[in-house]
């Protein structure tokens, strides 16, 4: 394989929606993070490429894979021994991370990512797995927030309240404020650098009681709604918001998309409704240390 200098969003095609919206919102400066990209081609033309995001510490926190669609499994293979080289896993941050893909070689693909993940997570690391959803190709229609509440941008106010209600979904030690910065780091970039969402009741402008946000990987995210305010189409509201004020920005060709934990069927069924597609092949696994995890709980 051979290096080439650049990939932009405008020449993803096929299958990779996930990983040409990232490369959008890098070129939109809508993700200011530190990020890694690195793209090859093979002697018959097939591109492959990864977006490595780094944390604060400069070692790669989440990868974005892109496969070209006429891969095939000898250069998918080839690929992958590249890219997950001893150097690279060495560059792997100490606790988590998430990787993302879309491409019908998945279970080879994570197959060998799984073992290769073992000499840093240790063989028995624990394994968060999503289903991947892309948005519909058209917007449906605004709905009327209903009376006593206010639709509007998530502001640095409301920081506490997603990280609280994201550590409890996590199962995490609230009393450990470690965890819970790497949390409000990326809910404050989150926040800071891309579109977000949150209903607020009349009178109360910086507590929300639903939300949703924006991830620097383009998925939509941290989607909620307080126990006492649901069943008043609040989620749905919020995300019917959200793909529009994407559509807007980036344009119609970029369909963003979200990960949904496999035992959270309300939300699968709010998609499902909402016309948003159930990817055959495409997921997001996070590997946690096992270390890290027990420090957690």
């Amino acid at each position: 394989m051979k290096n080439i200098v650049a990939l932009t969003s405008s020449m993803i095609t096929g299958n990779n929606s996930s990983f040409k919206l990232q490369l959008r919102l890098i070129e939109e400066h809508w993700s200011k993070g530190r990020f890694i990209k690195e793209f090859y081609s093979t002697e018959v033309g097939t591109v492959f490429g990864h977006i490595f995001t780094l944390d604060d510490e400069e070692f790669i926190s989440t990868i974005n894979l892109y496969f070209g669609d006429n891969a095939n499994t000898t250069e998918v293979c080839d690929y992958l021994e590249e890219t997950f080289c001893e150097r690279n896993l060495n560059r792997l941050c100490k606790n988590f991370v998430s990787v993302s893909l879309q491409s019908p070689h998945f279970d080879l693909i994570f197959g060998v990512i799984e073992t290769k993940l073992g000499k840093k997570y240790r063989e028995e690391n624990s394994i968060f797995e999503h289903k991947m959803f892309k948005a519909p190709l058209t917007v449906p229609e605004k709905i009327p927030v209903p009376q006593g509440y206010i639709l509007g941008p998530l502001q640095l106010s409301c920081v506490e309240s997603v990280v609280q209600q994201w550590a409890k979904d996590l199962e995490l030690n609230t009393s450990d404020e470690a965890p819970l910065n790497i949390l409000r780091s990326t809910v404050v970039s989150n926040i800071k650098e891309r579109p977000g969402f949150g209903v607020y009741k009349e009178g109360e402008p910086g507590l929300p009681v639903a939300w949703i946000t924006m991830y620097s990987g383009g998925e939509l995210g941290m989607l909620h709604v307080v126990k006492e305010h649901r069943r008043r189409k609040l989620a749905r509201i919020l995300l019917r918001e959200m793909l529009r004020v994407v559509r807007e920005a980036l344009g119609q060709e970029f369909r963003t998309h979200c990960f949904v934990k496999l035992h959270n069927t309300d939300c699968q069924r709010l998609l499902h409704s909402e016309g948003w597609i159930e990817q055959p092949y495409n997921n997001k696994r996070m590997y946690f240390h096992t270390d890290y995890l027990s420090k957690l709980n």
